[in-house]
Formats: structure tokens, C-alpha cells, sequence
């Protein structure tokens, strides 16, 4: 399955979840291009003169997402040379906010604390938005490569060139 109607598919998940893997494996499966917030962030921080390290990073990301996370998505978008109506594959946001978010989401009852970090207050809620959510703690990043192609197959009418549950 190398052309499907053109989509953007963003692949999030906290720092070591296998993000990049699974977007290089989609984007090698689909023939799409693939970019990443974590691009974006590095590719501002050279302009700038910074030192690539994860710290700097991170508090440009903080930086970055405190003007808003669609002026930071645009900037992506840019940097990735996307315009609409083509494909794309981005490699999500690397952070803890992802992580502060399922604990927030798991949290219940009146003794619960609102974990939130300033630069999550705009960020939309990924479940109101997104077409589909896998839930890939246990799957390895070329089974949620997978489940994503049958996703767009099955959304197209089309077989995906291998087995789909």
C-alpha cells in the first residue's frame, strides 16, 4: 500500500515510546514523507545557536508550545514543507506532558490533583480529535505500523498488502 488519499498521521506517545520507529516504518510502508516536532525543535535550535543537548531542548519545546500548540504545529507544518492535500508523517511531541495527560486521565475521586503543566492548557484533548488512538503499550512499533495501515485501508475500501485483525 504505497498511495492512499492524502492524510496527516501524527505518532505521539512520552520520550522512548517508540515514536520515531513506528513513523519511519509507516512512512517507509507508505511511500509518505516524515517529519517531527522534535525536528522542528532542533532545527531552531541550530538557527539559534544552541547546543543540542535534551535540557535545552526541552525548555525550547517549552518555549515553542507556550505560544500555543497550533502556532507550534504551523511551525512544524512549515518546517516540513507541507502544504494540504499532500501526505504527511510527523513524529510527535516528546515530553512528559503525555504522560501528566494519562495520569490525569486516570485520576478519579475527590482526592485528585490536577498535573497539568502550563504548556498543556491549550493542548486539545488527542481523543476529542483524533480519527484513531491505538493503544500501543504492549505492541511493538512495526504492530502499530500495522494496525495503522489496516486503519487507512479498511478506510478506503482498499487491502492493506497483508493481514489486518
Amino acid at each position: 500500500m504505497t498511495s492512499t488519499n492524502p492524510a496527516v498521521l501524527v505518532i505521539a506517545g512520552p520520550i522512548g515510546s517508540g515514536k520515531t520507529t513506528t513513523a519511519t516504518l509507516l512512512a517507509q510502508r507508505l511511500g509518505w514523507p516524515q517529519d517531527g516536532y522534535g525536528d522542528t525543535i532542533r532545527a531552531i535550535a541550530t538557527a539559534r545557536g544552541l547546543p543540542a543537548s535534551r535540557s535545552i531542548l526541552q525548555q525550547l519545546g517549552v518555549e515553542l508550545t507556550g505560544a500555543g500548540w497550533g502556532t507550534f504545529t504551523r511551525l512544524v507544518l512549515d518546517h516540513a514543507r507541507w502544504a494540504p492535500g499532500q501526505p504527511l508523517i510527523l513524529d510527535g511531541p516528546a515530553s512528559t506532558a503525555l504522560t501528566r495527560a494519562r495520569r490525569r486521565d486516570q485520576a478519579t475521586g475527590p482526592g485528585a490533583v490536577d498535573v497539568r503543566h502550563a504548556t498543556e492548557l491549550g493542548l486539545p484533548t488527542v481523543r476529542d480529535r483524533a480519527d484513531l488512538i491505538i493503544q500501543a503499550r504492549e505492541l511493538e512499533p512495526a504492530q502499530v505500523a500495522g494496525q495503522v495501515i489496516c486503519y487507512l485501508a479498511a478506510r478506503l475500501g482498499r487491502a492493506p498488502g497483508g493481514r489486518c485483525a
